[in-house]
């Protein structure tokens, strides 16, 4: 899951940055346009990014605990559900039930059987919906950091490369600013984080008094 989590994020965060791409002639057309020569133009490799970026790094890691979770739920009641089956199909093979006790039974389990689907499927559904969250707070992230970051260091256009998705042909690795780039974010991260865990630090001790 985590691989997958990857690939998709990539994906996402690759479409992204050509939508951004897209839009930008648009926005410079109430300016005159500069000469090719004068632009200047970085790139990012995208797969480098989410591989070293610790926010993603966090993003995949809790994302992963959560399906742990739910998966050892649905197992555990999996388990519980098939040791129930056995025990009804013994007793029903030694008849020890009357015809009642037997349809009630079996209505049981059917219900119990429905009660897991059910619980499995909301469970999947939360798990996507907080994967969706996730990906769009790290996507949302690292677009305006860019945005940030070109205008800081002015660049006129920042490509995205990726060995899976890739729309650009060549680029002189002179060019490359991957490693500012991670650097700078998991810096912003690392301080955002601790301004977090400061925050905890009350509301932990008022759960103590």
């Amino acid at each position: 899951m985590k691989k997958i989590f990857y690939t998709i994020a990539v994906a996402a965060l690759f479409a992204a940055c050509n939508q951004q791409q897209e839009t930008t002639p648009a926005a410079k057309t109430e300016a005159p346009a500069k000469e090719a020569a004068s632009l200047k133009i970085a790139y990012v490799i995208i797969d480098t990014l989410t591989n070293q970026y610790e926010l993603y790094k966090d993003a995949s890691d809790n994302f992963q605990k959560k399906q742990a979770n739910a998966e050892a739920t649905i197992n555990q009641k999996g388990r519980n559900f098939a040791q129930q089956v056995q025990e009804f199909q013994k007793k029903a093979q030694s008849n020890q039930y009357t015809e009642e006790q037997f349809n009630k039974e079996q209505a049981r389990l059917a219900k119990l059987q429905q009660d897991i689907e059910d619980l499995q499927a909301r469970l999947s559904n939360s798990l996507q919906e907080d994967y969706q969250k996730e990906l769009q707070a790290l996507t949302d992230t690292i677009k305006s950091f860019m945005a940030t970051y070109a205008k800081e260091k002015g660049y006129d256009f920042i490509l995205c490369k990726s060995s899976g998705i890739d729309n650009v042909l060549y680029a002189d690795e002179a060019y490359d600013v991957t490693e500012e780039v991670v650097a700078a974010l998991n810096k912003r991260y690392a301080k955002d984080k601790k301004s977090g865990d400061k925050k905890e630090e009350p509301k932990k001790e008022e759960e103590k008094k």
